[in-house]
């Protein structure tokens, strides 16, 4: 219930920002003043237990869905309670919200703490209302993706913020550290937001018998194959765009990578779409939409190792 590898992929994501991001870049002259490995730690705690929550008060509420789409996986009122899995969502709520305080009154930010609290009944509302949404459900899930991102971005802002001497010594390199960050949220947002539509149409069945105002419940499946084959086409041109930037920068193997690695499976994902039509079919795009999230992911190594 709670997505074992999803979870791996939001801890490579984050992992991956602070040490091949955020130390190289944004601390490119002063790597000590980076904020503690211990707060760090726990943002990704933090981050984790929202994002099991988050699974869990899915499964809770896609109970008779998931009895339609995926026969036998959930087992929320079979082998689990459900009411033990509404103490679980609450505990670890609770638990991820005390954190995120903790780590509010470490970087002076009462905001930073608001923001797990929100987070959890945003999931909590998107699970039992929003997701049966037209396109609204899609763009939660989507900006939620980005938000795993840009926290961390945040948090060491405000980190700097609440020391100005470190902050002042770091000015130039936050703009170039910030819009690596934006491209990289741009990036998760598009491809969440892909992946959420093509799932949409995996489970349009179980959708349509519980009144679920989905985009393939609503504009039918060829339509909505449509709107998959221009957001990915949309992802591409911006995989392309980031490989031809990095190569004529002298990152040339990063370049290669970005064209070869993360736009190759895109361009694979659109040429299947023409002929997806079954459940299984969109659920190997589903797969590519992951394995493009990843090796997305992934290049951030690869600019560490390049530099």
């Amino acid at each position: 219930m709670i997505r074992l590898p999803n979870l791996g992929i939001i801890i490579l994501t984050q992992v991956l920002l602070r040490y091949n991001i955020v130390k190289p870049v944004l601390y490119f002259r002063n790597p000590e003043l980076i904020s503690g490995s211990f707060e760090f730690f726990l943002l990704v705690m933090a981050t984790l237990l929202i994002a099991m929550g988050g699974y869990l008060i899915n499964d809770y509420f896609d109970a008779s869905i998931d009895e339609i789409n995926k026969p036998g996986k959930n087992v929320i009122g079979k082998e689990i309670e459900e009411k033990t899995v509404l103490k679980i969502y609450w505990f670890i709520n609770g638990i991820a919200t005390l954190i995120g305080f903790y780590l509010a009154y470490r970087v002076q930010s009462l905001s930073f703490g608001l923001i797990f609290p929100f987070i959890g009944m945003l999931l909590w509302f998107y699970s039992a209302r929003y997701k049966r949404t037209f396109i609204l459900g899609n763009f939660i899930v989507a900006a939620l993706s980005t938000l795993v991102i840009f926290i961390v971005w945040y948090f060491e802002f405000l980190y700097l913020r609440s020391n100005p001497e470190s902050f002042v010594t770091v000015l130039d390199q936050l703009k170039i550290t910030t819009k690596l960050f934006l491209v990289y949220g741009l990036f998760a947002f598009l491809v969440s937001f892909l992946r959420e539509i093509i799932k949409d149409s995996e489970d349009i069945r179980g959708d349509k018998e519980n009144g679920c105002n989905t985009v393939p419940v609503k504009l039918g499946v060829s339509k909505t194959k449509v709107i998959i084959a221009i957001l990915g086409m949309i992802v591409f041109l911006l995989v392309i765009y980031c490989g031809w930037f990095a190569y004529n920068m002298g990152e040339k193997v990063v370049g290669l990578y970005m064209v070869g690695v993360v736009g190759f499976p895109l361009i694979y994902m659109l040429v299947k779409l023409i002929s997806a039509g079954k459940d299984e079919d969109f659920h190997f795009l589903s797969s590519l939409c992951k394995v493009v999230m990843v090796a997305g992911i992934l290049a951030m190594q690869l600019f560490s190792v390049v530099n």
